[in-house]
């Protein structure tokens, strides 16, 4: 997500504020327009459009759309029975498979080996006979290489789709936020000291491997050092023409730079997005059944000693891989689950019966207090992992615009968002119903908001620091505020949105209908049981759903004078009162 940056101080050699100020709102405005009608081109964002034609003749009133039932998501089983059936994959099958029963399976189970074998095979008939030898002769050689050669478990990432989960589970991912919740998985599974030879390491684990280290390796320190740059100066600073200096506070170097970064690091994570989907939804090899169990598969002779914390330890066996079916996520909780279950996990490490009683005793007084303080919920504006795509497309491009992009512009698209699905912006909840995602976003947004505050205020307020004397306007200089805003966004980054991804992508094992504690892993580990366990789950909502429809129904049994039960309102009348009031529970 992008984070507020200071403006860059106005250049005083120019002729006027007059000047300044209609320059700079044209360019706002010139800018602003084409960022949403290249974003979003079936926007309002008409104003470089004709308007259409007014029809000479009233238009005839359209058909009443037909409503279908949406298509079931695909789920893990299926989308491999599909690739299954696939009679033709990406790369070129293998000389030595040729005479063998083979799979067509997707990049999590071609390991690289396969796909190096392939790669050399299909280059072999288009190089001269004398060098056919020494490529078979350094094919040997690296192959070898790769099996002698071993990587550690937790510095290589899996797509949650090779975990087992569906279409239409969750997932909520970063490439910071799936390491850590891949990694937290194997800690649980007591796979930390394992180490897989790079021969074993699937297409799969090294594409998405690669995109982690670029991201946290490359893309984001590069973005954190361009933040922190003095003052590049700007090319419509004298010696340009006098016209066109008022743009010099506008557009300068380091805005220019941060806007091709941007625009370079929007286009790597579209290559990295796409290409992670094709390979994991198409089959990439047809391979045995021997190449397969090898995908993945750690060495078993080679381990490493990797000393897990405490708290690491105890708060990865408390977790499994979420499932619409069966593992309800952390983030769909309330609060109030949240205090009672903190609550417990007190009282079963206090010393005597007198202290679990005084933890009893707050825990009660605070899901009181809970209970009696609301919340319009719906105007906490909707998490930016939730936009469509062109309200990320206008996110992103707002980011362009000062005093409107950023935090502003996001908070208004996040609050559009809620009012397009239909949601009651003056719905009101406790706090003790309030669930564990809005309460995160919630807290987002408000540090996201000071941040920009601190930054567009103070970077009005406080001078540039020379760092040149007699140096050309903004150029050599360095902005306090904006570099201490630079640093206050790094938790905007690193960890709100990191967290929020894992507890809306990660269950409690005990919510887990299946008692397995896996989650959607049981997916893939033991299909009949989770598909045992779906079915339990949708019985469990089903009797659910009647319960509380029979409590609906149900008149209110009267328990007081005899003057109020001939007063008390009919059973319709009180399905009413009820059933309005349901529509504001969460």
């Amino acid at each position: 997500m992008s984070k507020p940056t200071d403006l860059p101080r106005p250049n005083r050699s120019c002729s006027g504020p007059a000047t300044r100020w209609g320059a700079r709102i044209t360019a706002i405005g010139l800018v602003g327009s084409l960022a949403l009608n290249a974003g979003i081109p079936e926007s309002s964002a008409e104003l470089f459009r004709p308007a259409p034609a007014t029809a000479a003749h009233p238009v005839a009133k359209p058909q009443k759309p037909r409503t279908t039932k949406p298509k079931a998501a695909e789920t893990y089983q299926e989308r491999q029975a599909r690739i299954g059936k696939s009679t033709r994959s990406m790369i070129a099958p293998l000389s030595g498979n040729k005479d063998q029963e083979t799979t067509c399976v997707s990049a999590e189970f071609t390991t690289l080996s396969v796909v190096y074998d392939s790669i050399i095979e299909s280059l072999l008939p288009s190089l001269p006979p004398q060098l056919q030898a020494a490529a078979r002769e350094n094919q040997r050689a690296v192959q070898s290489w790769m099996k002698n050669v071993h990587v550690s478990t937790l510095a290589v990432s899996n797509h949650p789709n090779t975990r087992g989960t569906d279409q239409d589970d969750p997932q909520y991912r970063t490439a910071l936020s799936q390491i850590v919740v891949d990694n937290l998985l194997k800690i649980r599974d007591g796979k930390q000291n394992e180490a897989i030879p790079v021969a074993n390491i699937t297409l799969s684990q090294a594409v998405e491997s690669v995109w982690l280290y670029v991201f946290a390796g490359i893309l984001a320190p590069a973005k954190f050092g361009i933040a922190m740059l003095p003052g590049l100066g700007s090319p419509f600073n004298p010696p340009a023409p006098a016209p066109l200096n008022a743009l010099g506070s506008f557009v300068t170097y380091n805005t220019l730079l941060t806007i091709g970064f941007t625009f370079g690091q929007l286009g790597l994570q579209y290559l990295y997005q796409g290409t992670s989907s094709a390979i994991l939804n198409q089959c990439v090899a047809r391979v045995t059944d021997e190449q397969k169990e090898l995908a993945g598969k750690p060495s078993e002779t080679v381990t490493f000693d990797i000393p897990i914390h405490p708290l690491i330890q105890g708060a990865a066996n408390q977790l499994a891989l979420a499932d619409s079916d069966t593992c309800r996520p952390i983030g769909d909780l309330t609060l109030a689950r949240i205090v009672k279950r903190t609550a417990e996990s007190a009282k079963s490490s206090a010393p005597s019966a007198s202290v679990r009683r005084q933890i009893d005793a707050e825990t009660s007084k605070t899901l009181r207090q809970m209970k009696a303080t609301m919340v319009p919920h719906n105007l906490i504006p909707a998490d930016p992992a939730d936009l469509t795509s062109a309200e990320s497309i206008a996110s992103f491009a707002g980011n362009m615009i000062p005093y409107i992009g950023g935090a502003p512009l996001d908070i208004a698209l996040g609050l559009g968002h809620n009012i397009a699905q239909g949601d009651d912006l003056g719905q009101l909840v406790s706090l003790h119903d309030l669930t564990v995602t809005k309460s995160l976003t919630a807290l987002h947004y408000a540090y996201y908001f000071s941040v920009y505050l601190f930054t567009t205020v103070g970077g009005r307020l406080v001078d540039p620091i020379a760092l040149i004397p007699g140096a050309d306007p903004g150029v050599a200089t360095i902005n306090p505020i904006r570099m201490i805003g630079a640093v206050l966004g790094l938790p905007l980054t690193y960890g709100l949105v990191t967290f929020h991804h894992l507890v809306r992508t990660t269950c409690f094992v005990e919510d887990d209908v299946s008692g397995t504690g896996l989650g959607a892993e049981l997916n893939k580990q033991d299909p009949q049981a989770h598909a045992e366990a779906v079915a339990k789950a949708k019985k469990q909502k089903g009797t659910a759903a009647k319960e509380g429809t029979a409590k609906s129904r149900s008149p209110k049994t009267p328990t007081t004078s005899s003057a109020q039960r001939q007063s008390a309102p009919k059973s319709g009348t009180a399905r009413t009162t009820r059933t309005q009031t349901s529509r504001t529970a969460p």
